[in-house]
């Protein structure tokens, strides 16, 4: 239901952008921000990944030199420290079973799910640990229990 909504959205701004309208400067924003979000939680889920299947890395250390590595990209000061979490809250769910994702087009999907979490769940439990770890396991979940229902 939200992939529907977030690509009827996309196809409405475009067709905006097409006839010219005027969108909200806050509007575009989040969406950049939610992009951002996105890429940076699918790079983090797909170096996490492809070092403990390709290169049979232990999990743990992949994360921590995804989280490494990513700590180094350098990411304009308004977005504070959010491009970084993504990073790692996508190495956390790229830690999961090579027996749950067969494609590249489901890591895209849990990567959509997981931004999309993060960005409703942004100023929620501020203070409190395991929020990006939770995000990344509600993603994988979800994506997970989407799949046994309709397969």
């Amino acid at each position: 239901m939200l992939f529907k909504c977030v690509i009827t959205y996309n196809i409405y701004l475009l067709e905006s952008i097409r006839k010219r309208k005027r969108i909200s400067l806050k509007c575009a924003a989040m969406i950049k921000f939610l992009l951002l979000k996105f890429i940076t939680f699918f790079l983090g889920f797909v170096a996490c990944f492809a070092m403990h299947t390709t290169f049979a890395l232990p999990l743990v250390i992949s994360a921590a030199l995804t989280g490494l590595i990513g700590s180094f990209i350098p990411f304009p000061a308004r977005y504070k420290n959010h491009p970084y979490a993504a990073i790692y809250a996508g190495s956390f769910a790229g830690m999961c079973s090579t027996h749950l994702i067969t494609s590249y087009w489901e890591i895209a999907i849990i990567s959509l799910i997981g931004s999309s979490l993060y960005v409703l769940t942004m100023n929620m439990f501020t203070g409190f640990g395991g929020k990006l770890g939770s995000v990344a396991f509600a993603s994988v979940a979800l994506f997970v229990l989407a799949k046994g229902i309709v397969l």
